[in-house]
């Protein structure tokens, strides 16, 4: 056989390999690139789907675009119920609140606590 150490090395020969594969590299990179692009511009393009031809469209006569104009015009407040929302938020306590209050204040010190705790523990801290 052959041995490594007397076969010459030709830094000229390696040279040249190095800057082949560089190229064949960035050839392949940007053939990637470009073909993800393909792909993601076909699944975008699933998105949009083609007009109905016998949907209704846009009023076209003159008539028709009075009535349009008329029904987007009138106001929608007219029909919303008038009932009383309990807003609790103007500045008196409620039940609701200072349970939540203390519940929550509780619930984190409790986590704060177990969590020092376990890292004392486990020597992290």
């Amino acid at each position: 056989g052959v041995d490594a150490a007397e076969v010459p090395l030709d830094t000229s020969a390696l040279v040249a390999l190095c800057h082949d594969l560089n190229r064949m590299a960035r050839v392949r990179s940007s053939l990637l690139v470009g073909v993800l692009l393909v792909l993601a511009l076909r699944w975008v393009a699933q998105v949009f789907v083609p007009y109905p031809y016998d949907a209704p469209r846009l009023p076209t006569t003159a008539s028709q675009a009075a009535v349009a104009a008329a029904v987007v015009a009138a106001p929608l407040s007219a029909t919303a119920a008038d009932e009383y929302l309990n807003y609790n938020f103007a500045g008196e306590f409620t039940p609701y609140m200072i349970i939540g209050y203390f519940g929550t204040t509780t619930a984190m010190t409790a986590i704060a606590f177990l969590s020092y705790l376990i890292l004392t523990k486990l020597k992290i801290i």
